[in-house]
């Protein structure tokens, strides 16, 4: 736990000891070779393609490749980050289809 939380914790109220093996370290989850590729998925965060269902159920179907074009035409990305946003999409579309909120 970092100093942060423990604060936000005091701000509440709640005393939070500190672990012997607390240690406040940088940790950035991306690595520097997929930020641009993070970037223009994360730019294209409006661009899903959505069909609603049922009782307020969803479906998500894909990105909207049109609009997407445009985000990455603006945005100046290139091809292979074209490549990495399809892969990501596939990932995705499981877990925004899973049901689970």
């Amino acid at each position: 736990m970092t100093a942060d939380v423990r604060a936000d914790f005091a701000a509440f109220g709640a005393v939070v000891a500190a672990a012997d093996n607390d240690v406040e370290e940088d940790f950035d989850p991306v690595a520097a070779c997929n930020w641009e590729s993070l970037m223009a998925f994360l730019a294209c965060d409006t661009q899903w393609r959505v069909v609603g269902v049922g009782l307020g159920g969803m479906i998500w179907i894909g990105l909207d490749y049109t609009a997407c074009d445009v985000v990455f035409r603006r945005g100046r990305y290139g091809d292979p980050v074209w490549d990495d946003l399809r892969v990501m999409e596939e990932a995705a579309l499981p877990v925004l289809n899973s049901g689970d909120e």
